[in-house]
Parts: structure tokens; C-alpha cells; sequence
């Protein structure tokens, strides 16, 4: 990279134009960083998850999603995914699993989604939305998660990555634990 500067600048998004000499050619490249977020797939049972629907101005229309907010400045990845999903759902989870990060499109932002699938939730606290969030909860059977995934349905790129992150996570551990289970039954 030849040279970049900032070309606009606010708390959710910074715009950078990069010169870059590619091959003794000078491309001119827009740049963008957006803040990076958690994602979490609360499993309500073994066999549900709490979703959310939410307004979305974009496509003006309620989406069914699941939890998802910025880090702030000075938290981890994990501490901002327990805070978003008590802010949005006033439940607390005492097990908090990592299953993967991811990007959006590196193509054009820097920005790292984390993924995480929250169990053992316990209703703790009062929902504490932003100025932009009018939230309601929703508990889905997770067969029906996986047909509203299919179809198209649920149209935020993080959630769809969360859902098939840990819905991945949550068979396999819950086909390790069977396993185990069944292994201890035979002794």
C-alpha cells in the first residue's frame, strides 16, 4: 500500500481510501471498518432456541433473528455476548460457548463476527434495548429454525451464520454427550 487516509468517520463506521500499486498499475481501493460484534444462538432446550423479531429499517419489514451487538470498547468478544443477550432478551446464560468468528466480506470491510451458543438460560434481568431496537422474543422449535433457514426466511447474514455455526456445535456435542451416555450404560 502506497498511501491511505480516512475519508469519513463515526462511531459505528470508518471509510479509508487506499492507493495500492498493483503490478506498477495504481488502483484507488474504498475501505471500510466497521466494529466488530457477537452473535448468540440461545438454546432454550435441547431442542429450542430463543429468537428475536425485530423492525428493520433497511428492508422495512420484522426479521426473526437471534442476539447480536458491537463490542465495546475494552470487552472481549464473550463479555459483550453476555451483556447483548441480557440487554435484548433479559436472560442470562450460566454456559457461554464459543463456536467461531467469521467475516462478512473481506473483500471490502474489516469486521469479525463471533459466534456463540448460549445454554443453561435463566431469566435474570430486564431487556435494555438501544434507541433503535423494538425487540419481541420468540421461542422456536429448532426444526422449524431449520426450515425459516432453508426457505429464505431469516435474511440477516449473522444469524444465519450463528444459526448454522451452533446448530453444528450443539449436534455434535449433543451426539458426543449420547456417546458417552450410552458408553456408561454398557459398563
Amino acid at each position: 500500500m502506497e498511501s491511505s487516509r480516512e475519508v469519513y468517520s463515526n462511531s459505528y463506521l470508518k471509510l479509508y481510501e487506499d492507493k495500492l500499486d498493483l503490478n506498477g498499475n495504481e488502483k484507488v481501493y474504498l475501505r471500510g471498518k466497521r466494529r466488530d460484534y457477537s452473535t448468540i444462538v440461545p438454546f432454550v432446550s435441547q431442542n429450542e432456541i430463543l429468537t428475536i423479531r425485530s423492525y428493520r429499517h433497511l428492508v422495512d419489514s420484522v426479521q426473526i433473528e437471534v442476539p447480536s451487538g458491537y463490542i465495546e470498547q475494552g470487552e472481549s468478544p464473550e463479555q459483550a455476548a453476555i451483556r447483548e443477550l441480557e440487554e435484548e432478551t433479559g436472560y442470562e446464560a450460566k454456559r457461554m460457548v464459543p463456536v467461531g468468528k467469521y467475516t462478512l466480506d473481506y473483500s471490502m470491510f474489516e469486521q469479525t463476527g463471533n459466534v456463540f451458543a448460549a445454554y443453561d438460560l435463566v431469566q435474570e434481568g430486564k431487556t435494555n434495548f438501544g434507541s433503535m431496537e423494538k425487540i419481541e422474543l420468540a421461542i422456536k422449535p429448532i426444526k422449524e429454525i431449520k426450515e425459516l433457514l432453508f426457505n429464505g426466511t431469516i435474511l440477516n447474514a449473522a444469524s444465519i451464520v450463528a444459526l448454522y455455526r451452533a446448530l453444528d456445535y450443539h449436534n455434535r456435542s449433543s451426539a458426543e454427550h449420547k456417546v458417552a451416555v450410552d458408553d456408561d450404560l454398557k459398563k
